[in-house]
């Protein structure tokens, strides 16, 4: 009997990024059989695991968001974690799956999940709390692991060149798509009329000041037609930046899908991105799609969204004016969407997943 942990402490805070892979890995083993494995969520009381008793989770959250601002935050959850950690093992944990960068220590095997290297290659758009805990400890930890799992090849490519990974102890496993993401169903109308739409955390490596300027740069006719609408939690990023669009903050999960419909088009202009999960998300909900060309949106993407170069205002304005204005190319790139995002589940990922613990446990 092969048995796993998995970190699941993210699911105590904001359901952004790391924490969103982690409920969709978790659902995914729920949908899969195999008698000769057991797994188990640690660090996470089950009210955030299972998003239930509201008040619970978000009390947990607000208790997680002050001892963030503690001196050496990170050392005492480590040294925490390593005491559970070494409890599970005694008890016959066979294997311990580290969801997000840096594991503490384990006495068996560790699987390694490394979202991206933005700490390590992009230090100066990062929390400087982050980099000086992230920065020297994934090159080592990376190494160190019995199997790094990433989002994407490009992500995997970087482990191996960046880090100096063995390719042959690293796997690129897509993140899933719910069910939910689909081009029916309600749509969401944050503002009166139609809107141009970006989710994802309102951070500095998003390339939001960009989108801010590309929209000021379309024809009066289209901004008069439609409102720019940024969703999701404040992360390093001045508002103030971001005059001229309608803020949303936070959404639940729960409501992103109506939300997504209800875009004219979605843009995701990143300077850096690990994989892109609401790129994917707006495919699969058959939405009109502009990314920057940062790799790993391409690979996500596949040819069924517009690119533009990273930073290039003129090129983005001219990618967002195509997705909101040409009709046919409309057409088609909301055909296109829900082919290629039917392509991703997160069965399938928690299989991939299933044959790395198998791997690394031996």
């Amino acid at each position: 009997m092969l048995s796993v942990g998995i970190n699941a402490a993210p699911l105590a805070t904001l359901r952004t990024g790391v924490a969103r892979y982690i409920a969709g890995l978790l659902s995914g083993l729920e949908q899969v059989d195999e008698p000769d494995l057991r797994w188990r969520a640690l660090f996470a009381p089950a009210a955030s695991v299972r998003q239930r008793h509201r008040l619970a989770t978000q009390l947990i959250r607000a208790a997680r968001s002050v001892a963030r601002r503690l001196p050496a935050s990170y050392l005492l959850a480590q040294t925490l974690r390593a005491a559970a950690l070494a409890r599970e093992r005694h008890r016959g944990l066979s294997l311990y799956h580290e969801t997000n960068n840096v594991a503490p220590p384990f006495g068996g095997p560790v699987v390694l999940t490394i979202h991206d290297l933005s700490t390590v290659l992009h230090a100066d758009l990062q929390d400087r709390v982050r980099v000086r805990h992230f920065a020297p400890a994934i090159p080592r930890q990376a190494r160190g692991a019995a199997r790094v799992v990433t989002p994407s090849e490009a992500i995997a490519r970087e482990v191996v060149e960046v880090l100096g990974v063995p390719r042959e102890r690293v796997r690129a496993i897509p993140h899933g798509v719910d069910p939910a993401f689909r081009p029916d169903g309600p749509r969401a109308r944050p503002v009166p009329g139609r809107y141009l739409l970006y989710l994802g955390a309102l951070g500095p490596r998003k390339g939001l000041e960009s989108l801010v300027e590309a929209f000021a740069a379309l024809p009066e006719p289209i901004r008069r037609a439609h409102d720019l609408v940024l969703a999701g939690p404040h992360d390093g990023i001045d508002p103030a930046r971001l005059r001229g669009a309608t803020l949303l903050g936070y959404v639940p999960d729960a409501d992103l899908p109506a939300l997504l419909r209800g875009a004219a088009a979605f843009c995701y202009p990143s300077r850096y991105e690990g994989f892109g999960l609401p790129v994917l998300e707006a495919l699969a909900c058959g939405v009109p799609t502009v990314a920057s060309d940062d790799p790993a949106l391409v690979e996500v993407a596949a040819g069924r969204a517009l690119h533009a170069a990273r930073g290039d205002v003129p090129a983005l304005a001219a990618a967002l004016q195509r997705a909101l204005d040409d009709q046919p190319l409309r057409a088609e790139l909301s055909r296109q969407g829900p082919e290629r995002a039917s392509q991703f589940s997160w069965a399938r990922s928690a299989r991939a997943h299933l044959e790395v613990y198998r791997e690394a446990a031996g």
